[in-house]
């Protein structure tokens, strides 16, 4: 795939509508084109925030280990943006992303993702908005699974992460 192919193809995105096409082109540019087979980890749960994935074709699973196991919770198709909040927020990495069916993507590194957002406000603008549409849709997410939870029962408890066990006292 020639660089103008990658432009045209982010281009097709949501996420990408208002980026200039110069900027899409740098994008491709300073990206690496990886390929992850079904099956495949893309990224780990605790590794390290060191580049942010943009998916061109494939599908992928997201799952959290958890005390009580490992939850799938979420898939997803080409057009995502993956790993940009623990790049952002310079934390490990919150999730496991793993190929569902073959999965090509834009590898970003962290410094250049970094960098772009800097440089380029529209790229900056298109990460804000995609991060917003992932917060709407959790808050959606939160509400549909508070609504399942029986009479009285706490619906929150906002200072213990999900990945943290239960203490009893």
């Amino acid at each position: 795939m020639t660089i103008e192919d990658e432009v045209r193809s982010l281009q097709k995105f949501r996420m990408f509508h208002h980026v200039e096409a110069s900027k899409l082109k740098l994008l491709a540019m300073v990206s690496d084109r990886i390929t992850f087979q079904r099956d495949e980890v893309i990224y780990e749960q605790g590794a390290e925030s060191d580049a942010v994935y943009i998916v061109l074709e494939g599908q992928f699973t997201v799952s959290l280990r958890t005390p009580a196991g490992v939850i799938n919770f979420a898939q997803h198709v080409r057009g995502a943006i993956l790993g940009e909040a623990g790049v952002l927020c310079d934390q490990v990495r919150m999730v496991t992303i793993t190929a569902e069916t073959p999965v090509v993507a834009l590898r970003i590194d962290r410094d250049i993702f970094l960098q772009l957002l800097k440089e380029s406000p529209p790229f900056n603008f298109a990460v804000m908005r995609e991060l917003g549409r992932q917060i709407m849709d959790l808050n959606n997410i939160c509400a549909q699974l508070v609504q399942q939870l029986p009479p009285g029962a706490p619906a929150v408890d906002a200072g213990r992460s999900v990945a943290e066990p239960q203490h009893t006292h």
